[in-house]
Order: structure tokens, then C-alpha cells, then sequence
């Protein structure tokens, strides 16, 4: 009777066990190996931004490309380089975003819906919700999120990193470029880029 009764309270923990372990995978508190599209909600872009003290600075463009380097989607480029058409005659103006955007194919209001003031200084944070410029959820894929600035005349930094949205992994590693490297005015505006996956 004894071993009949240890039996029977054995299965009984079994099925708790296994009950408590599909409950915990539903809600999402097993471990996992990285985010994936069902635990992700987007990809954070953060960085510290420091506004240059001379002319010829400030200007800023954060962007997705996709496998092929078609802009999917810009989250922002400043007011003077977009709206106000400033590409046009400072050309050294966030020559990157240019060239994969091409504004000069935009109406007013696609460039008013993507450009914006000159940010304070701080840590700014933009999020990629995996849609297209018109809110269209995009397909799963490789991405490539772009930060670029253009700190004093022809000096300019960009910062890119690649994302697979099946599998984007919590830290992103980030790669950075720049061109006219001797070149030390308003160098740190752009600083500490940091890119990752949001879990839901």
C-alpha cells in the first residue's frame, strides 16, 4: 500500500512539474538564446548627442536599408539638410543619407514626414517597429540601421549595424566610419550608439 501510495503522489508531482514548465514557456519566462520576432517588438537606436559649437554642424539621419541598400524607412534627418533642401547647396550635408534617400525624388510632404528640428543634447533614443514609411510591416529579413552626422563642413560619422529580424540578438554590434579623421571640431556630437532588440 505504502509503494502504491508513493506511486501515485510521484505521477501526481510529474504532471504539477510539467504544468508549471508550459505555463512558464507561455509566458515567456524561459530561458531563450536571443530575441526573436516573438520577443521582440522593434530595435532601439540610442546614442548621446553633444550640439557642435560652429557653423556647418548638427545635421543628423537615422535610417533602415534593406538587403539591397533601398531605404526602407528614415526615422529622422534634420530640418536644414531635408525640408529646407540645404543638400542642394552644402553638399557635404549627410552625404550618405542622400545618396540611399534621394531626396531630390521627394514630394514636400514625404521630407516634412521624416524631418525634424536640430535635437537637444542628451541621450536620444529612436525605435525601428519593423514598418516601412507608410506603417507597412516590412518582411523578415537582413536590415541595416544607419546613424550618420555631419559635424563640421565635410566631417562626417556614420555608424551602421546589421540585423537579421528572424534572429536580432539583444546587443547589435555597431560599426563606425568616418571621414576626415584629423579633423577634432564637434568630433564627439555623435557618441555611446547603442543598438538593440526591445523584447515585448
Amino acid at each position: 500500500m505504502k509503494k502504491a501510495t508513493f506511486s501515485g503522489t510521484r505521477s501526481i508531482l510529474c504532471k504539477i512539474i510539467l504544468c508549471l514548465t508550459v505555463l512558464m514557456i507561455a509566458a515567456g519566462t524561459a530561458p531563450a538564446e536571443g530575441a526573436s520576432p516573438e520577443s521582440a517588438s522593434g530595435i532601439e537606436i540610442s546614442f548621446t548627442f553633444r550640439r557642435g559649437t560652429t557653423i556647418a554642424s548638427n545635421q543628423l539621419a537615422v535610417w533602415v536599408e534593406d538587403a539591397n541598400g533601398a531605404v526602407v524607412k528614415t526615422l529622422l534627418v534634420t530640418d536644414f539638410t531635408a525640408r529646407r533642401r540645404g543638400y542642394r547647396n552644402r553638399t557635404m550635408s549627410l552625404p550618405v543619407w542622400v545618396a540611399a534617400a534621394d531626396p531630390e525624388s521627394m514630394t514636400d510632404e514625404e521630407i516634412d514626414t521624416v524631418s525634424g528640428a536640430t535635437p537637444g543634447q542628451g541621450e536620444l533614443v529612436y525605435v525601428w517597429d519593423y514598418t516601412n514609411q507608410p506603417g507597412e510591416h516590412v518582411p523578415d529579413g537582413v536590415y541595416t540601421i544607419h546613424v550618420e552626422g555631419t559635424f563640421y563642413w565635410e566631417s562626417d560619422v556614420l555608424y551602421t549595424a546589421v540585423i537579421d529580424t528572424t534572429n536580432p540578438g539583444k546587443e547589435i554590434p555597431v560599426e563606425m566610419e568616418r571621414t576626415a579623421p584629423d579633423t577634432h571640431e564637434n568630433e564627439n556630437m555623435i557618441t555611446e550608439v547603442k543598438i538593440r532588440a526591445i523584447p515585448h
